[in-house]
């Protein structure tokens, strides 16, 4: 697995299916957040192929918002996202970004223990999500 820069007109419409499948969200409000997102990381499976992506905001020039991280359902709990982590960190480190927050919705207790595991502490409520931080 690798990260690389998304090609909008390229990798917009997958990037989108794979969020719509995995999330209760609108292609229409997928499109705005991946046009509006400051970065957009595509995952990449060792053939090259589209198997999910980050996107994130930048806030105070220091503070990154992820959007989304998804991948595919395939590629889910195989241990990838965690082989991603020390590129993640290292790409957030180089771009001076010194705290990484986001949201993970109360239903999704799995999803909220990775990101413990990640170093992520829950920070707040907000309706059914938990907003999550780390220090990078």
């Amino acid at each position: 697995m690798y990260l690389r820069d998304w090609k909008p007109k390229k990798d917009i419409q997958k990037l989108t299916e794979i969020t719509v499948s995995n999330f209760q969200v609108s292609s229409d409000t997928v499109n705005e957040t991946l046009r509006n997102a400051h970065r957009v990381l595509v995952i990449c499976n060792d053939k090259g192929k589209v198997v999910g992506y980050l996107c994130y905001n930048l806030f105070l020039l220091k503070v990154a918002h992820i959007n989304y991280i998804v991948l595919e359902k395939k590629y889910r709990g195989k241990g990838n996202l965690q082989s991603l982590l020390p590129e993640l960190v290292a790409y957030f480190r180089k771009k001076r970004i010194l705290v990484v927050s986001g949201f993970v919705n109360k239903n999704n207790p799995k999803a909220l223990q990775k990101f413990k595991g990640f170093g992520f502490k829950p920070i707040l409520m907000y309706r059914d999500d938990i907003l999550i931080q780390t220090l990078i």
